[in-house]
């Protein structure tokens, strides 16, 4: 069962970008300050975005930037979340290590971060999505690979979509292909978006 895409964001070098069209930019290369820039933007209300690390604030401000331009509202168990990661949690466990070595009492709250599925738990919780979830850590994105694995999560009948692509952050250096997808059409209509 071949998977189509619904929408797309794409977020690196200060810009986000939904199925195609540049919805936001910045001249600020620090990465912290860009995905809160980004977040700003939304005029969401939601404070917890504060707590996150890069990576789980890089998904988070994807999947909303892509989800606005969808208005579409999905069941709790129809979408399932697919991400591959190259650094996996590096970013967050590198500030974490810091942290040790300085002789600080590192919280829980930072720990938990070291855990590179949590972005997709971030962001099931905001939308209160409870459908299946996969993590692949992966040298580098290849678009047909993943549209198998959102294909093989569709078909195994647990989910009608699949949100998901590529996320990655480490220090400066960030990028996020995001996709949200559905079972009809054809992989190759997938990747002219």
């Amino acid at each position: 069962m071949p998977v189509k895409t619904i929408s797309s964001c794409i977020v690196e070098n200060g810009t986000v970008s939904v199925n195609g069209a540049e919805v936001f930019s910045s001249e600020n290369r620090d990465t912290a300050m860009f995905l809160k820039e980004a977040f700003k933007e939304l005029r969401l209300s939601y404070p917890k975005f504060y707590k996150m690390d890069k990576l789980c604030q890089l998904a988070f401000v994807g999947a909303e930037f892509l989800l606005k331009a969808v208005e579409e509202k999905f069941d709790d168990d129809e979408v399932a979340l697919c991400f591959f990661c190259g650094q996996s949690s590096l970013d967050t466990d590198f500030r974490h290590q810091q942290l040790i070595n300085e002789g600080v009492n590192v919280s829980p709250a930072i720990f938990v971060y070291t855990l590179p599925n949590i972005m997709l738990g971030e962001i099931a919780i905001r939308n209160k999505w409870y459908g299946e979830n996969l993590l692949i850590l992966k040298p580098e994105f290849n678009f047909e690979s993943w549209a198998n694995e959102a294909d093989v999560l569709i078909a195994s009948g647990k989910a009608n979509y699949c949100l998901g692509g590529w996320a990655d952050v480490f220090q400066e250096n960030y990028q996020l292909q995001l996709y949200l997808v559905e079972a009809t059409g054809s992989i190759m209509s997938l990747m002219s978006i």
